[in-house]
C-alpha cells in the first residue's frame, strides 16, 4: 500500500515534457486539470468538452487548445496520454479510440455502465500494450489507506461486520446523473467508491441483497446494501443522492474481534480506533490520527501515481480488471435492488 503514496513517484522536473489531454470539462474534469496544472512537467495540450464553450472557459489558464472534436485528439501522435472524465455511457467508445490510437488512459470511475458495456471493454482492453488505470480515487485518501492497513494488519483481529455510509445531494434531474440508462445512479455512481473500497479491503463478495428508492421528481436516489464477503463477514453500504445540494458526509465502521475503527469526515474526532482490549486500572485504548494537511490531496496522489506508471513503464495499482469487479458487484447490487431478491456475486476466475 505504501506504493500509492511513494514519493519516488513524483515526476522528475528535469524530464522532457509530457503532453497530455484531458477529455470532460464537467466536475471531474475541472478537478483533475487543477491537479495537472501544478505539474511542471506536463503540458496539457488539449481540453475536449462536448460543448467547445465549455472547453475553451477551462482552456483560458492552462494554455491548452480547446476542442469538441475527439478525433484531434486521438490523430496527435504528439499527445501519448489521456484523462477519460467523460460521462460513463460514452466509457466504451472513447477506451476504443484510446486503444486504437495507443494512448495511455486515466478513466474515471465506474468503468462500464452495465454488464454488456463490461464485456466489450474487456475484450478491448485484453492484450492492450498501453498503461490504463481507472480513478478509484478512496484508495488514496489517507483514512481509507490507513483503515484498509489496520485491518490487514490484524489490528481488530477477524472483521465481522462493516459499515459504509456516502451521502450527497441529488446531482439534478436534468443532468445525465439523474438518468440511471445513463450514470448507473446511486448505486453505481456513487457506491462503487466503497464497493471497492470493501472488497479492496475485505475481499471477495459472496452474495448482495439491495433496496432503493428512485424519485427523479423530487430529487431522491437512495439506496441500502447488504453484502455477504466470502470471509464470512456482512457488511452494510448506504448511497444517498437524498441529502442538501451541496453536502458530503462519507463514513466507516469496521468491527473485529479485537476492536472497532470509526471514521466520519464530519466529527471532530474523525478517526478512532476503539480497543475491545480491557485491563484494570487502564482506560479504553483509542488511537486518534491528525487531520490531513492541505496536501494531502487524493486526486494529486492518483494522477502522481498514473503518471509515474507511464513514465516507467510499470502497471498501476489499480488495475482495469480489478475495476470491473467492482462494477460487476454494483451490477449485481442493481440487479437486486430491481428484483427485491439477493442475487449470488458470480467467483472471481
Amino acid at each position: 500500500m505504501s506504493e500509492l503514496f511513494d514519493q519516488s513517484l513524483r515526476l522528475d522536473a528535469g524530464s522532457n515534457s509530457l503532453n497530455v489531454a484531458v477529455l470532460g470539462a464537467g466536475n471531474m474534469g475541472s478537478r483533475i486539470l487543477r491537479v495537472l496544472q501544478r505539474l511542471p512537467d506536463v503540458r496539457i495540450k488539449f481540453i475536449y468538452s462536448r460543448t467547445y464553450d465549455n472547453a475553451k472557459r477551462l482552456s483560458l489558464d492552462c494554455g491548452a487548445a480547446p476542442t469538441d472534436q475527439l478525433d484531434q485528439i486521438f490523430d496527435d501522435s504528439h499527445v501519448p496520454v489521456v484523462f477519460d472524465c467523460l460521462p460513463t455511457f460514452t466509457r466504451l467508445s472513447t477506451l476504443q479510440k484510446c486503444v486504437g490510437s495507443k494512448k495511455h488512459v486515466f478513466c474515471e470511475k465506474p468503468l462500464a455502465l452495465n454488464g454488456n458495456m463490461a464485456g466489450q471493454i474487456r475484450d478491448c482492453l485484453s492484450g492492450n500494450l498501453q498503461i490504463v488505470m481507472v480513478g478509484q480515487v478512496l484508495r488514496f485518501f489517507w483514512e481509507y489507506s490507513k483503515l484498509r492497513q489496520m485491518v490487514l494488519a490484524g489490528e481488530i483481529g477477524q472483521v465481522g461486520t462493516v459499515r459504509l455510509s456516502r451521502c450527497v445531494g441529488f446531482p439534478g434531474a436534468g443532468s445525465w446523473f439523474g438518468q440511471p440508462e445513463k450514470s448507473g445512479g446511486v448505486i453505481l455512481d456513487l457506491l462503487i467508491h466503497d464497493l471497492d473500497f470493501l472488497r479492496w479491503t475485505c475481499g471477495e463478495a459472496k452474495t448482495v441483497y439491495a433496496r432503493s428508492v428512485t424519485k427523479d421528481s423530487v430529487g431522491i436516489d437512495y439506496a441500502l446494501l447488504t453484502v455477504q464477503m466470502q470471509s464470512g463477514a456482512i457488511a452494510h453500504l448506504e448511497g444517498s443522492w437524498a441529502h442538501p445540494v451541496g453536502s458530503f458526509r462519507q463514513t466507516v465502521e469496521i468491527c473485529g474481534s479485537r476492536g472497532m475503527l470509526v471514521y466520519d469526515n464530519l466529527a471532530s474526532n474523525r478517526f478512532q480506533w476503539i480497543s475491545t482490549a480491557q485491563q484494570q486500572n487502564e482506560k479504553k485504548s483509542r488511537i486518534s490520527l491528525p487531520e490531513a494537511d492541505p496536501e494531502n490531496d487524493p486526486y494529486w496522489a492518483e494522477v502522481l501515481h498514473f503518471l509515474g506508471c507511464v513514465r516507467q513503464g510499470r502497471k498501476p495499482a489499480i488495475s482495469w480488471e480489478d475495476a470491473l469487479r467492482s462494477c460487476e458487484l454494483a451490477f449485481s447490487a442493481i440487479e437486486s435492488s430491481c428484483s427485491g431478491q439477493p442475487v449470488q456475486v458470480a467467483a472471481r476466475e
